[in-house]
């Protein structure tokens, strides 16, 4: 019987890989690191395709969810459901990944896995394919940690199918910081725009607020968890119900190797809160000042406080940043130009008008644009 699976996901270098560390330092939760990023990819694109997506959207399939890649999530969760995992699908996607650096889970054989398919869809082929891959004893697993980048919009339909979810946000000055500076290159590659990455983070809030309160969900923040990750293990396994309790953080690789993180500024072995606040002492302060008026609202409503004023925010997106970072070619579209500021000062005055409505290209979840309208009325 396949162990239960707990999919792990956030913005990219916002903490994903701790959690997976963590995680295996449990006994009984086996964890595959970025297993099948092109079948997610695939997958996505399929549906964009399905629903005539612009030609800059399937450049990045999973998208930022905002003005012409918004869509309704209900929909990509009806496709989804729908999506027979025939053997030419899952075919196609083992060869994208033969060469592909980010997948770090590369068995040495990813077709053997479909010599037993029978069939399903993407949450029972995933069991499938963890338990034919499993790299603790199998007889031991209670549960199968799954971890994947950028991929929250496929949470409710693996909530549906019985899944659990981990889900990490981290301050977005932070993740800007690791994304453009020190050794990012090892980790991101090419450079991305800073309004990409911010609106990726405003994604990943979204999905973060909007599960907050879910009992299928954890959702925690990078700082508390590296400040404290022995109670944060032992919440995730109480939460989980494995008999297994956290000792010592001793963290390894799923090789069995220590780990010496995965840090763009230090190698370390363990677990260090150096990186908290970092953003201080590398990034500029025009580029500082935009992530923050880009993500004012959210960035309060989590409690990442920001150093610009609230009254200043507008000013500053018509500005625009200092530099777009702008390292590939098929990000051009996310160049800081009149349409996309005259995008952003509309969606922050749809946030601070008292006449305002709902706009779900601008914002994901009703629930959410309410909460960031009284965050932003009150701060």
């Amino acid at each position: 019987m396949s162990a239960a699976i707990v999919f792990v996901t956030g913005a990219p270098r916002s903490g994903t890989t701790l959690v997976d560390k963590l995680l295996w330092n449990l006994p009984a939760i086996d964890c595959f690191s970025q297993p099948l990023p092109l079948l997610l990819t695939q997958l996505k694109t399929s549906f964009l395709k399905n629903n005539a997506a612009p030609a800059q959207s399937l450049a990045i399939p999973l998208g930022d969810q905002q003005f012409e890649n918004a869509y309704p999530h209900t929909a990509f969760t009806d496709f989804l459901q729908d999506t027979p995992f025939g053997a030419d699908l899952l075919q196609n996607a083992f060869t994208a990944m033969d060469a592909y650096s980010g997948q770090y889970f590369k068995p040495d054989d990813p077709q053997s896995a479909l010599a037993n398919w029978k069939g399903g869809d993407l949450t029972t082929f995933a069991a499938h394919y963890f338990s034919h891959f499993a790299q603790k004893t199998e007889e031991a697993i209670t549960f199968t940690a799954w971890k994947e980048t950028g991929a929250e919009e496929f949470l409710p339909f693996f909530l549906a199918r019985g899944m659990r979810a981990i889900v990490i946000l981290r301050d977005p000055r932070d993740i800007a910081a690791s994304l453009y500076y020190g050794r990012s290159k090892n980790h991101a590659g090419q450079g991305r725009p800073l309004l990409f990455m911010a609106r990726q983070w405003r994604k990943s809030a979204a999905w973060f607020a909007h599960y907050g309160a879910h009992d299928q969900v954890q959702c925690v923040q990078y700082e508390a968890l590296v400040r404290n990750p022995k109670a944060q293990v032992q919440q995730w396994a109480d939460w989980l119900g494995v008999d297994d309790k956290p000792g010592a953080i001793n963290l390894h690789t799923q090789n069995g190797q220590h780990w010496q993180g995965n840090s763009s500024f230090d190698t370390f072995t363990g677990i260090s809160s150096k990186a908290i606040g970092r953003y201080a002492d590398i990034l500029g302060k025009s580029e500082r000042n935009f992530i923050e008026a880009l993500c004012f609202a959210e960035m309060t409503h989590t409690g990442y406080q920001p150093q610009i004023a609230q009254k200043d925010v507008s000013a500053i997106l018509q500005a625009g940043p200092g530099t777009d970072y702008l390292g590939r070619k098929t990000l051009a579209h996310y160049s800081y130009n009149q349409q996309r500021q005259k995008e952003e000062r509309e969606r922050w005055q749809n946030l601070t008008s008292p006449k305002a409505n709902y706009n779900p290209a601008q914002f994901l979840f009703d629930d959410h644009y309410l909460a960031l309208r009284k965050t932003v009325a009150t701060s």
